[in-house]
């Protein structure tokens, strides 16, 4: 056997070399996402984002977190190109051709040894070195991100490009963007590193985080199931009205919401001391706010815990009421449906359909639910719930039996009444339909 090490040597400094940028890449996506836990310590975040390269890291994690991938596949090929003729090599050295099979086993040693050398020292060294250092590890590997990401941007563009093109072609929906991804992978985290964090609280936490992605049109009750306190009939008439849905606070409006003069809370007329025949709605109530369809939900969140109060009118922009916004809705979107024992019982907004990849949809059901189940994208300003959507693009309500496709999804109109869609059955539509370049198909 005779093995010349220096000859050797511009193989070992290329792997080296390759194994150490693999280990720094590996070990910024990390510490990128522990710092994202920067979100509970804002002193934190501001701390951190002094420096201008963390600031545009932290803020445009998507991006980030692609050129750390792209850059980790270069280097697994660079690492595998030169150590693997190397292994083969040294392995052969040691003349163990009296094998059965000469030519496989160096290289199934050469495999076996590179793996454990990449998974020792570029992956488990380098998640423990990023979860008990991030702010030191991401500053020193930072700027081996920023020259790959100079360097390789044109030829990453190009590839994502090609990437979008491919999943329109074959109808699949474009993969959700890593920093989401990465934001579920740190309530993991926070869950593993905090025992006492139970799935519960992961579940809301997971949700508040989701929070900033919708607005209030999401969640809205639409006009049309507000119940009012109406100036035109008689004090009767609406506590008739109050006794059957049960509920504690009532827009109060000469007609309709979109002439709405402010609140009536049911204990108001409990503690009304004069005589209730004679009273004037109008002394008793209280303000409510307003706020716009499009406003960001948490916004309006804060709105209504800044002025006290449980319900919000919703305009639209041109100052019509679209419906009302209820501290309970929001609430709802953290911890799920919220009944008591006053409530009666609601609808199941979705179900199981008899057919694998379809469900029964009720009208009321909000379209960023929808967009959830079928993991598409559903583009639509004017409306939130799949009902208003289909009535919307149809331009009346449609009869029961009644079939179209839109936004990448087939829809079948199973119940309807004189006033709103009620039931209807969706599905997904596959590659080959959406391949015939029909987005729209109405069946009378």
């Amino acid at each position: 056997m005779n093995v010349d090490i220096l000859a050797h040597s511009p193989q070992i400094l290329g792997i080296l070399t390759f194994l150490i940028l693999n280990a720094l890449l590996v070990s910024c996506e990390l510490s990128l996402i522990k710092l994202r836990f920067s979100h509970f310590n804002p002193e934190l975040l501001d701390f951190l984002r002094e420096d201008k390269r963390l600031r545009k890291a932290l803020d445009r994690a998507d991006e980030t977190v692609r050129i750390i991938r792209f850059g980790t596949t270069l280097c697994i090929l660079g690492y595998g190109l030169f150590l693997f003729p190397l292994l083969h090599g040294l392995l052969s050295a040691f003349e163990i051709r009296h094998l059965d099979v000469p030519t496989i086993a160096p290289w199934i040693l050469s495999f076996l040894f590179a793996t454990a050398l990449h998974y020792l020292v570029a992956e488990l060294i380098a998640r423990s070195l990023a979860l008990q250092f991030p702010v030191v590890t991401v500053r020193i590997s930072m700027p081996v991100v920023t020259t790959i990401g100079l360097v390789c941007r044109p030829f990453i563009n190009i590839l994502n490009a090609l990437a979008r093109a491919l999943f329109r072609l074959s109808g699949i929906g474009e993969p959700a963007r890593l920093e989401s991804l990465d934001m579920q992978t740190q309530i993991e985290m926070l869950g593993e590193e905090a025992p006492e964090v139970t799935a519960v609280a992961q579940s809301i936490l997971k949700n508040a985080l989701m929070l900033r992605n919708l607005v209030v049109a999401d969640v809205l009750l639409p006009r049309n199931q507000v119940q009012i306190f109406d100036l035109n009939l008689s004090l009767q008439e609406n506590l008739v009205m109050a006794r059957q849905t049960g509920h504690t606070r009532f827009p109060l409006c000469a007609g309709d919401l979109d002439r709405c003069v402010g609140l009536i809370h049911i204990k108001d007329l409990f503690r009304y001391e004069g005589d209730l025949q004679r009273l004037d709605l109008r002394k008793i109530k209280r303000e409510i706010i307003r706020v716009d369809a499009e406003e960001p939900l948490e916004e309006a969140l804060t709105k209504l815990l800044h002025h006290r109060m449980h319900m919000a009118l919703v305009i639209d922009e041109f100052r019509g009421a679209e419906g009302v916004l209820t501290l309970e809705r929001i609430l709802e979107e953290l911890v799920g449906d919220i009944q008591d024992e006053f409530d009666s019982e609601e609808e199941i907004l979705i179900q199981p359909a008899n057919k694998v990849g379809e469900a029964m949809v009720a009208g009321l059901t909000p379209l960023h639910e929808l967009e959830e189940l079928f993991g598409v994208e559903i583009s639509s300003d004017d409306v939130s719930t799949l009902g208003g959507l289909i009535s919307t693009e149809l331009g009346r309500i449609p009869e029961a039996g009644e079939e179209l496709c839109l936004q990448g999804l087939w829809f079948k109109v199973t119940e309807v009444d004189e006033t709103r869609i009620i039931q209807v059955q969706v599905r997904k539509m596959d590659a080959e339909e959406l391949s015939s370049g029909q987005s729209r198909q109405e069946v009378p």
